[in-house]
């Protein structure tokens, strides 16, 4: 359950190649809203049509995730690493350290997971209940709705496979900076927070940590969490 808290041929695809994101959400107290204005440049890159078994192949920039079927659903089991112009300034590897990305994937903010202006930052989007958000994810996946997160984690509790979802422990990135690397993973979900203790600056969120276990709750949409996709 979660404890609830406050926070051979050929296929073209476009790439991000040529953009500073080097930008903490700590640098304005506004994650994501900072950084210079910089030139970038997504440019084409050619990716194999090759079918991995048990994978989801992006042909945006060529990357694969595994995925793994628990219950009715089918999830992607590696963080997301895609990076575009269209996102500048609202993604980050932790640290500013690449490595980290191509390890633990990439912090995003909820606009740019969803796919919205980073206006929606500070305003609701009103999205229709019960649609489905690709935002980020590949082709045929989406952003899960918090209900979409409860099945999964009950799933995993009763089956005692907590481990097969394997948990990259990424961390965040907030007002107060970079934090909880190899010790807590947190994922956005499509759904904002219209309870009385939430507001238009923040979405519903889910964690895990293996000390606490499962929690949720909400934080500022101007974050920078992880993100895991569930398939349509």
């Amino acid at each position: 359950m979660k404890s609830l808290y406050k926070i051979a041929t050929i296929s073209l695809a476009m790439a991000f190649v040529a953009c500073d994101d080097s930008t903490s959400a700590s640098d304005n107290g506004n994650g994501g809203n900072g950084g210079a204005n910089v030139a970038c440049t997504n440019e084409p890159v050619e990716c194999p049509t090759i079918q991995y078994e048990n994978e989801v192949y992006d042909l945006r920039d060529c990357n694969h995730y595994k995925i793994q079927t628990f219950g009715t659903q089918t999830w992607m089991t590696e963080n997301l690493n895609y990076n575009s112009c269209e996102i500048n300034g609202q993604n980050w590897c932790y640290g500013d350290n690449d490595a980290n990305c191509q390890k633990y994937g990439r912090l995003y903010t909820w606009t740019a997971a969803m796919g919205l202006d980073k206006s929606y930052q500070k305003d609701y989007a009103n999205l229709p209940e019960g649609s489905v958000t690709n935002g980020l994810c590949p082709s045929g996946y989406h952003i899960p709705s918090d209900a979409e997160t409860d099945i999964l984690i009950a799933y995993l509790e009763d089956n005692n496979i907590i481990a097969d979802f394997n948990f990259q422990f990424g961390g965040k990135n907030n007002f107060a900076g970079f934090a909880d690397l190899d010790r807590e993973a947190y994922f956005w979900t499509a759904d904002e927070d219209h309870s009385e203790f939430g507001g238009k600056e923040n979405a519903r969120i889910w964690s895990y940590s293996e000390m606490f276990s499962f929690g949720g709750g909400s934080i500022f949409k101007d974050s920078g969490l992880s993100i895991r996709c569930v398939k349509d």
